[in-house]
């Protein structure tokens, strides 16, 4: 088998049969805009009303999930483990008595006082009948 070598400049041109008429794609691109209708008319999918009310439940969906797992994780962060709190307190020996309330809330603050509904006079009568006087007014 033997190819015959192929030379596209020397050898002839092979024509396919079909030919245009000389000015036929000069009034062209008029007879289809012709043969086109003026306007197009307006097509509304109902499918558009559709998708967009599944975007709307999805986004509904995500917010009602995301919101109780963001509280859940941004309240973890700033409460303070109580023993931690304790021990902070125990070890620390220059806190103030003012960082303490500070520290404290106001819930907590309400917990420690203590009401005493002692009179007057119970008390003038304990301070007569004890020997110690001088320990109380020293402490």
């Amino acid at each position: 088998m033997h190819i015959k070598k192929f030379n596209l400049e020397n050898d002839p041109k092979i024509t396919s049969g079909f030919t245009i008429p000389d000015s036929y794609f000069d009034t062209f691109s008029e007879k289809i805009l012709a043969q086109l209708p003026e306007q197009e008319p307006k097509v509304v999918s109902i499918f558009s009303y559709r998708k967009t009310w599944h975007y709307a439940a999805v986004a509904i969906l995500i917010l009602m999930l995301s919101i109780p797992i963001y509280t859940k994780y941004s309240t973890q962060k700033e409460e303070i483990d109580s023993a931690t709190l304790e021990n902070y307190i125990a070890y620390q020996s220059n806190i103030s008595e003012e960082e303490i309330v500070n520290l404290l809330q106001q819930e907590d603050l309400d917990n420690i006082k203590l009401e005493f509904n002692i009179e007057d006079t119970a008390i003038e009568d304990a301070l007569k009948t004890n020997s110690n006087l001088e320990q109380y007014i020293i402490d």
